[in-house]
């Protein structure tokens, strides 16, 4: 009895010890790579003064592809201020190299930002930086913001709902309606989600879309959700 008991007791403090490697070191390392990318990037944005900018809503200026892996802009969710990692870089890719560096991945197949289709990310709910952790806090009318080098384009959300993993029709051109013709700019977040346990599982997905709102040049200033934030460049 002895031995058994010493035995649960090691197995009781090697499962202690990966929960907490996996929820709370990785998260340090992650938001360090992340940390470092941003700071790359934002070498390379337009100056953007401190100042509410003019809403545009024509056509948005494109954005260039890039390669697997690397920066499409970052990601600014004013309602995560304070409660999560914020202002992360988007990357080119979904693979668990990218998503792990407590970045949001984009789907390649998908379009890119400010296109006409839907513009899909995806991000961990928890460990590796926690990227999507409260993506429950987002209700119809909050902004998710896109910075790129030289724009900033300020999508709404529309609606969110939890569907089954294997659900890829809602990062469609049309969410939920892969045949039709995309006349919107959307963006859908998705991640990790559990009926039971919430943000602790994965048995389904919660995903989050959004809509074009405006679009403005960084240079003329910025949006006003974003005005008294030190840690958005």
């Amino acid at each position: 009895m002895g031995g058994v008991g010493e035995l649960l007791i090691t197995g009781g403090l090697v499962i202690a010890l990966f929960l907490v490697w996996q929820l709370w070191w990785t998260g340090i390392d992650a938001v360090d790579r992340a940390t470092a990318v941003r700071e790359e990037f934002e070498t390379t944005q337009v100056a953007s003064p401190m100042r509410a900018g003019k809403h545009y809503t024509q056509d948005p200026p494109p954005v260039a592809a890039v390669g697997y892996g690397e920066t499409i802009g970052m990601l600014i969710v004013p309602d995560w201020y304070g409660v999560t990692n914020n202002n992360m870089p988007i990357l080119e890719g979904t693979g668990a190299d990218v998503l792990d560096q407590a970045a949001a991945g984009h789907y390649e197949h998908t379009q890119q930002v400010g296109e006409v289709g839907n513009f899909a990310i995806a991000g961990h709910r928890r460990t590796n930086g926690n990227s999507f952790r409260r993506i429950d806090l987002l209700e119809p009318g909050d902004e998710v913001i896109v910075a790129t080098t030289d724009t900033w384009y300020v999508y709404v959300v529309t609606d969110y709902q939890v569907v089954e993993p294997d659900d890829v029709d809602v990062i469609a051109p049309v969410p939920g309606d892969p045949t039709a013709t995309p006349t919107q700019r959307t963006l859908t977040l998705t991640t990790c989600h559990s009926l039971s346990v919430g943000e602790w599982g994965n048995d389904h997905r919660w995903i989050t879309h959004a809509t074009l709102s405006y679009w403005m040049p960084r240079s003329e200033g910025r949006p006003e959700s974003v005005l008294n934030d030190p840690e958005v460049n």
